[in-house]
């Protein structure tokens, strides 16, 4: 009896320490930047209008068979696009295609660029506008901004101009281009949410 008992106590520890060998070499490293990626969100909703619309157009056709890879929202020609979330002004510039556009890293991997910035002197369509129009004018190459900051204004630059007025916002992860409409949704809903219960979202 006693030697069984002595057996199975052995047995135990042989298993314990077994375990806890084990747990050592699966148990993974702190994994602080892969929650930080996984729980990104737009802190701001990055177009400051209360009425702008935009919905989920992810993978639509184009021209010259492109597929949308941004989402578009909908608003007046000059209203102020805010940073979605803190980051450095990577890239502000301007493309054929894009026409003016700004690009913010934010950090483990994650950007945000905002295509079509506005083009046209105030109150008009006639593309005579540039930078000054396009970007909110003390920003640079470089600068820290913070969500919320005015970055540029909503326009129709680029080959966006015979569509209506709207920001294009593009979401990249690692490289990796991904649909922003959830990300908008939810900053939208969070917004209004606390809008209505007189909060501030902040």
């Amino acid at each position: 009896m006693r030697t069984t008992m002595l057996g199975s106590v052995a047995l135990i520890a042989t298993i314990t320490i077994a375990l806890i060998g084990f747990q050592s070499t699966v148990t993974p490293t702190p994994a602080h930047a892969e929650i930080r990626d996984a729980n990104f969100a737009i802190a701001v909703f990055p177009v400051d209008d209360e009425y702008a619309r935009f919905k989920n157009t992810w993978g639509e056709r184009r021209a010259r068979g492109r597929r949308h890879t941004g989402t578009d929202i909908i608003s007046p020609r000059g209203t102020a696009i805010r940073a979605a979330a803190d980051g450095i002004i990577t890239e502000m510039d301007y493309r054929a295609s894009s026409g003016f556009y700004l690009r913010i890293d934010h950090g483990h991997g994650w950007q945000s660029t905002y295509l079509h910035l506005n083009n046209d002197t105030i109150g008009t369509d006639d593309g005579e506008g540039g930078t000054w129009t396009a970007f909110y004018p003390t920003l640079t190459v470089g600068a820290e901004v913070f969500a919320g900051d005015v970055i540029g204004y909503v326009g129709d630059s680029g080959n966006a101009e015979d569509t209506i007025p709207h920001a294009h916002l593009a979401i990249t992860h690692k490289g990796e281009s991904l649909n922003p409409y959830p990300y908008l949704e939810d900053a939208w809903d969070r917004e209004h949410r606390f809008a209505r219960s007189g909060l501030n979202p902040l």
